[in-house]
């Protein structure tokens, strides 16, 4: 699926002008007239559903706004919001959505707190008791299972699976069959990561997911311990859907700074850098408090001498 990369060209409906479709690109502007276009063949084939913008342009720049006044020395071109003169970039992210079921063994040690009085002196020699908690430790075998339900990875090489599931979670509930009119304005993409490698990744997170879960809800007593655990994923299948974004960028210095705004939920999500320069003021201001003080200091004192 991956590979479906290469160059298509479609004729515009609105002026009739001919547009390259380059690389996974599935929607773009007309060159001639702006109007949106959409690759229809290549998405229809690929694409088993959409979930819609939820969170308006508008929303998500106040959602912007208020993720970086929280951050009070993030650089001034961030903090200035002139992502709002760039705009947004409205990106219909494709993800891989999982449904089957986890099958796990597992060891684990139960512990059990139980509490005994024992006597002691204080720094002034006076015997006093206090209570001690103990730890009793039993060993449990079980087994679990799990029905997995629209996990999804991404299948965007422009979106890390790390920042996507910081973004997440995604109602999956929301989503509609695919529609072409439902990418018009939007970017859009084919997967540009291989299924089996995207499969690699969520095997791996449902052991983990399951090996928490069953030491946060299944396991018995006053505290625990899992010693081994085993599981093994049967996956029934797979589909691709679209998933919407708002990314916006904004460049300090020689870096370029992106954040990501769940376009279902508002959810900000990026790496914001330290502006120095506000470092820097933050820390003259305090050094020259300090010498106004210690100034004002001798000044007292020698006028009170």
């Amino acid at each position: 699926m991956a590979g479906q990369a290469s160059a298509m060209i479609r004729q515009c409906t609105g002026c009739g002008a001919s547009s390259w479709f380059d690389g996974p690109a599935l929607s773009t502007a007309c060159s001639y007239c702006d109007s949106p276009m959409v690759d229809e063949a290549r998405a229809a084939t690929a694409f088993h559903s959409i979930v819609p913008f939820r969170v308006p342009e508008r929303a998500a720049l106040d959602a912007l706004r208020a993720y970086l006044d929280g951050r009070r020395f993030a650089p001034r071109e961030l903090r200035d919001l002139r992502l709002r003169r760039r705009g947004l970039r409205g990106v219909l992210v494709p993800f891989w959505v999982y449904e089957g079921v986890v099958r796990s063994e597992y060891r684990a040690k139960v512990g059990v707190y139980w509490y005994r009085e024992e006597s002691y002196k204080d720094p002034n020699g006076t015997t006093k008791t206090r209570r001690v908690r103990e730890t009793e430790w039993f060993p449990l075998r079980g087994s679990a299972a799990r029905q997995v339900e629209d996990h999804v990875v991404s299948a965007s090489v422009g979106l890390p699976e790390r920042e996507a599931n910081a973004l997440g979670p995604f109602d999956l509930g929301w989503a509609t069959r695919y529609d072409p009119r439902l990418l018009s304005g939007f970017e859009a993409e084919l997967p540009t990561i291989d299924e089996i490698d995207a499969e690699h990744t969520a095997r791996d997170e449902l052991r983990d997911a399951e090996a928490f879960r069953i030491q946060r809800e299944l396991l018995p007593g006053d505290t625990n311990r899992v010693d081994w655990i085993s599981s093994e994923i049967d996956v029934k299948s797979r589909r691709l859907v679209l998933l919407p974004v708002w990314i916006a960028t904004a460049r300090h210095g020689e870096r370029v700074v992106r954040l990501v705004v769940n376009g279902q939920t508002g959810r900000v999500v990026g790496r914001v850098p330290v502006s120095k320069q506000k470092v820097a003021a933050l820390v003259l201001a305090i050094l020259t408090l300090v010498g106004v003080v210690a100034l004002l200091g001798r000044w007292l004192g020698a006028w009170a001498g």
